[in-house]
C-alpha cells in the first residue's frame, strides 16, 4: 500500500500552533474569574463589626431606660468616633441610636471613607420590648422599626452575609 502523499489539505496543527491556543483560552478563562477581593472586604468589616458590639447594648440600656435612642456618641458615654478605630476602622459615629461605622485604615482603597450603619430594631409602642440589631442594607422585620439613618454606602456584595 502506498502512503498518500501530502498535500496542504491534510496538513495538521503544529505543536506551538495547539500551544497558541492552549495559552489563550486559558487567558480568556482566566479574566474571567471573578476576582476574590471582595472576600477580603468582607473579612475587615466583619472584623470593624464585631469590634464595636461592646456599644450595643450600652445603645439599648439608654433606650430601655430613658424611652428614646441617645443622639450622639457623648450621650450615650462612648468615646469620641475617631478614638473608637481598628485595623479596618477609621470611627463610628453614634446618632439616634444607630452606629456608624467609617471604613479607612487598612481597608482597600475602594472602602475609604465608606459607612456601614447598625441599626437598632424596635417594636414601637411596647415598653421594655427586646432591642435587636440590623447591619447594612438587611430588611426591618413586618411590626418593628429601625432607629437611625442607614447611611451604608458600601456595594452589597462587599458586605458580610448578614449584612445585605
Amino acid at each position: 500500500m502506498k502512503p498518500l502523499p501530502r498535500t496542504a489539505s491534510c496538513r495538521g496543527f503544529t505543536l506551538v500552533e495547539m500551544l497558541v491556543v492552549l495559552f489563550i483560552i486559558g487567558a480568556l478563562m482566566l479574566a474571567s474569574l471573578p476576582s476574590g477581593g471582595h472576600k477580603i472586604d468582607q473579612a475587615g468589616i466583619s472584623e470593624s463589626v464585631n469590634l464595636i458590639r461592646i456599644y450595643q447594648p450600652q445603645v439599648e440600656l439608654y433606650y430601655l431606660s430613658n424611652g428614646e435612642f441617645p443622639e450622639d456618641n457623648e450621650a450615650v458615654g462612648m468615646p469620641e468616633p475617631q478614638s473608637i478605630a481598628g485595623n479596618f476602622l477609621r470611627a463610628v459615629h453614634q446618632q439616634d441610636g444607630a452606629l456608624h461605622l467609617e471604613m479607612g485604615n487598612k481597608i482597600r482603597p475602594e472602602l475609604q471613607g465608606k459607612f456601614l450603619s447598625l441599626r437598632p430594631i424596635f417594636v414601637p409602642g411596647v415598653e421594655n420590648t427586646p432591642i435587636s440589631w440590623i447591619c447594612g442594607n438587611d430588611e426591618v422585620p413586618p411590626n418593628m422599626l429601625a432607629a437611625g439613618e442607614n447611611r451604608t454606602d458600601i456595594e452589597s456584595f462587599r458586605l458580610p452575609l448578614s449584612c445585605r
